[in-house]
């Protein structure tokens, strides 16, 4: 795909993930709230999806995990990712040089554990590129700092930007992190490979997984 090609896709994605998202979900790139959320926080956090997709155009893998959190995705508009990877001693290595803000109005970033486990596996392999099957933060009524399992409902509205962002990385093989993002992918036809979902004790077993998929892929 040529650099237009990819950038026009981008944009496409962009526009997408910026309109109104289903009731009882928090659309990061559209939702703002007053008490939570900078002024801006909405259009920081597409800026900051765009800037990491464009730093991991390479990529040969779509690992998908299954909704974003409210520590990370929430307040960064970057999957597995929190605002303490975004700047700081804690950056990781793709945003150097990168104009990536936060969003948040709380006094020190937030900082997810997922994320922690995932970019800790991750490093610097741009080769793997991340998403959500639900790209929305599910959280419980009048709660906005929850997580709660993705609906049928959620799961299904999520398909058509999760289709797009597979078009983004055309090239990259989907694999799915937890048994609802394969249910998900199985769905709109993807037979999609398996990793165990870092959270709930499930951190050694996503390391695994993760090395086992590097190993696969062409060294970069």
């Amino acid at each position: 795909m040529s650099r237009s090609d990819f950038e026009t896709r981008v944009a496409q994605l962009i526009r997408l993930v910026r309109k109104p998202a289903p009731p009882g979900v928090f659309n990061p790139w559209h939702d703002r709230d007053g008490d939570l959320d900078l002024p801006r926080a909405p259009r920081i956090r597409s800026d900051n999806l765009a800037h990491y997709l464009r730093a991991h155009r390479g990529a040969q893998a779509v690992l998908v995990g299954e909704a974003a959190g409210w520590a990370g995705c929430r307040f960064t508009g970057i999957p597995f990712t929190g605002e303490n990877l975004l700047a700081g001693a804690e950056a990781l290595e793709w945003t150097t040089g990168l104009p990536l803000r936060r969003s948040s109005t709380r006094e020190t970033p937030y900082k997810e554990r997922s994320a922690t486990v995932v970019w800790g596996e991750l490093a610097g392999d741009r080769r793997i590129v991340l998403w959500n099957a639900v790209p929305w933060h599910p959280h419980r009524p009048g709660e906005p700092l929850t997580n709660r399992k993705p609906t049928r409902s959620d799961q299904e509205a999520g398909r058509v930007i999760l289709m797009k962002y597979l078009e983004i990385f055309e090239n990259a093989r989907p694999v799915a992190i937890g048994r609802v993002s394969q249910e998900v992918l199985g769905k709109m036809g993807i037979e999609a490979e398996y990793i165990r979902h870092p959270s709930m004790g499930g951190h050694h077993r996503f390391r695994q997984g993760v090395r086992q998929l590097q190993e696969d892929l062409t060294p970069a």
